[in-house]
Protein backbone atom coordinates (compact mmCIF):
# COMPACT_ATOMS: atom_id res chain seq x y z
CA UNK A 1 0.00 0.00 0.00
CA UNK A 2 2.79 2.44 0.83
CA UNK A 3 5.96 2.65 -1.22
CA UNK A 4 9.36 1.35 -0.25
CA UNK A 5 10.51 4.98 -0.03
CA UNK A 6 7.78 5.67 2.50
CA UNK A 7 8.74 2.66 4.59
CA UNK A 8 12.35 3.88 4.67
CA UNK A 9 11.16 7.39 5.55
CA UNK A 10 9.13 6.13 8.50
CA UNK A 11 12.11 4.11 9.70
CA UNK A 12 14.41 7.13 9.31
CA UNK A 13 12.05 9.46 11.18
CA UNK A 14 11.64 6.95 14.02
CA UNK A 15 15.40 6.38 14.27
CA UNK A 16 16.17 10.09 14.34
CA UNK A 17 13.40 10.68 16.89
CA UNK A 18 14.75 7.87 19.07
CA UNK A 19 17.98 9.80 19.50
CA UNK A 20 16.32 13.08 20.53
CA UNK A 21 17.03 12.69 24.24
CA UNK A 22 20.72 12.19 23.48
CA UNK A 23 20.77 15.61 21.82
CA UNK A 24 22.76 14.33 18.84
CA UNK A 25 22.64 15.23 15.18
CA UNK A 26 22.82 12.28 12.86
CA UNK A 27 24.55 12.14 9.52
CA UNK A 28 23.10 10.59 6.39
CA UNK A 29 25.52 7.67 6.58
CA UNK A 30 24.50 6.74 10.13
CA UNK A 31 20.79 6.94 9.28
CA UNK A 32 21.29 4.94 6.06
CA UNK A 33 23.10 2.18 7.94
CA UNK A 34 20.40 2.01 10.61
CA UNK A 35 17.50 1.81 8.17
CA UNK A 36 19.43 -0.45 5.77
CA UNK A 37 19.03 1.83 2.77
CA UNK A 38 21.50 3.23 0.22
CA UNK A 39 23.15 6.47 1.34
CA UNK A 40 22.06 8.57 -1.67
CA UNK A 41 18.50 7.30 -1.38
CA UNK A 42 18.48 8.08 2.35
CA UNK A 43 19.79 11.59 1.68
CA UNK A 44 16.88 12.23 -0.69
CA UNK A 45 14.36 10.94 1.85
CA UNK A 46 15.87 13.06 4.63
CA UNK A 47 15.73 16.18 2.47
CA UNK A 48 12.03 15.55 1.92
CA UNK A 49 11.39 14.95 5.62
CA UNK A 50 13.23 18.19 6.39
CA UNK A 51 11.25 20.09 3.74
CA UNK A 52 7.99 18.92 5.36
CA UNK A 53 9.39 19.79 8.83
CA UNK A 54 9.16 16.21 10.08
CA UNK A 55 12.85 16.30 10.98
CA UNK A 56 15.22 19.25 11.23
CA UNK A 57 18.68 19.59 9.74
CA UNK A 58 21.65 21.73 10.60
CA UNK A 59 24.49 22.27 8.14
CA UNK A 60 28.14 22.40 8.99
CA UNK A 61 30.72 20.29 10.78
CA UNK A 62 28.49 19.83 13.83
CA UNK A 63 25.33 19.47 11.77
CA UNK A 64 23.07 16.62 10.89
CA UNK A 65 19.47 15.55 11.26
CA UNK A 66 17.51 15.63 14.48
CA UNK A 67 13.99 16.00 15.86
CA UNK A 68 12.78 18.87 17.94
CA UNK A 69 10.40 18.04 20.77
CA UNK A 70 7.31 19.23 18.89
CA UNK A 71 8.18 16.94 15.96
CA UNK A 72 7.87 13.90 18.21
CA UNK A 73 4.13 14.58 18.39
CA UNK A 74 3.66 14.42 14.63
CA UNK A 75 1.55 11.50 13.47
CA UNK A 76 3.10 8.96 11.11
CA UNK A 77 0.54 10.00 8.49
CA UNK A 78 2.64 13.16 8.02
CA UNK A 79 5.52 11.02 6.76
CA UNK A 80 3.21 9.12 4.42
CA UNK A 81 1.83 12.40 3.11
CA UNK A 82 5.33 13.83 2.54
CA UNK A 83 6.60 10.80 0.62
CA UNK A 84 3.60 9.16 -1.07
CA UNK A 85 0.78 11.63 -0.61
CA UNK A 86 -2.58 10.68 0.83
CA UNK A 87 -3.94 9.39 -2.46
CA UNK A 88 -2.70 5.92 -1.47
CA UNK A 89 -5.68 5.83 0.89
CA UNK A 90 -8.13 6.72 -1.86
CA UNK A 91 -6.93 4.72 -4.85
CA UNK A 92 -8.62 1.53 -5.99
CA UNK A 93 -6.77 -1.59 -4.87
CA UNK A 94 -7.39 -3.10 -8.31
CA UNK A 95 -6.30 0.02 -10.17
CA UNK A 96 -9.69 1.05 -11.56
CA UNK A 97 -10.06 4.77 -12.23
CA UNK A 98 -13.80 4.88 -11.63
CA UNK A 99 -13.95 2.79 -8.44
CA UNK A 100 -16.29 4.31 -5.85
CA UNK A 101 -19.14 3.42 -3.51
CA UNK A 102 -21.51 3.88 -6.46
CA UNK A 103 -19.32 1.96 -8.91
CA UNK A 104 -17.28 -0.51 -6.78
CA UNK A 105 -14.62 -2.94 -7.94
CA UNK A 106 -14.83 -6.52 -6.63
CA UNK A 107 -12.54 -5.67 -3.66
CA UNK A 108 -13.93 -2.20 -2.89
CA UNK A 109 -16.02 -2.94 0.20
CA UNK A 110 -13.52 -5.29 1.87
CA UNK A 111 -10.50 -3.18 1.03
CA UNK A 112 -12.13 0.07 2.14
CA UNK A 113 -12.36 -1.22 5.72
CA UNK A 114 -8.71 -2.26 5.76
CA UNK A 115 -7.57 0.95 4.09
CA UNK A 116 -9.51 3.08 6.58
CA UNK A 117 -8.09 1.13 9.54
CA UNK A 118 -4.59 1.54 8.12
CA UNK A 119 -5.12 5.29 7.70
CA UNK A 120 -6.49 5.60 11.24
CA UNK A 121 -3.50 3.78 12.75
CA UNK A 122 -1.09 6.10 10.91
CA UNK A 123 -3.13 9.09 12.02
CA UNK A 124 -3.24 8.04 15.69
CA UNK A 125 0.38 6.88 16.04
CA UNK A 126 3.05 9.49 16.65
CA UNK A 127 6.66 9.34 15.56
CA UNK A 128 7.63 9.87 19.19
CA UNK A 129 5.63 6.88 20.44
CA UNK A 130 7.33 4.60 17.92
CA UNK A 131 10.71 6.10 18.85
CA UNK A 132 10.01 5.48 22.52
CA UNK A 133 9.28 1.81 21.83
CA UNK A 134 12.54 1.61 19.86
CA UNK A 135 14.52 3.21 22.68
CA UNK A 136 13.04 0.73 25.17
CA UNK A 137 14.12 -2.15 22.95
CA UNK A 138 10.53 -3.29 22.44
CA UNK A 139 10.77 -2.96 18.64
CA UNK A 140 13.48 -3.01 16.00
CA UNK A 141 14.27 -1.15 12.77
CA UNK A 142 16.81 -3.59 11.34
CA UNK A 143 16.38 -7.08 9.99
CA UNK A 144 17.98 -9.75 12.19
Amino acid sequence: MISKSCKYAIRAAVFIASRTREDVKLGVKEVAEEIEAPKAFTAKILRTLNKYKIVTSLKGPYGGFYCENHQLNLPVIEVVNAIDGLSVFKECVMGLHQCSDDHPCPMHTKYAKTRNAFFKSFEETTIGSLASDLTKGAVYLKNP
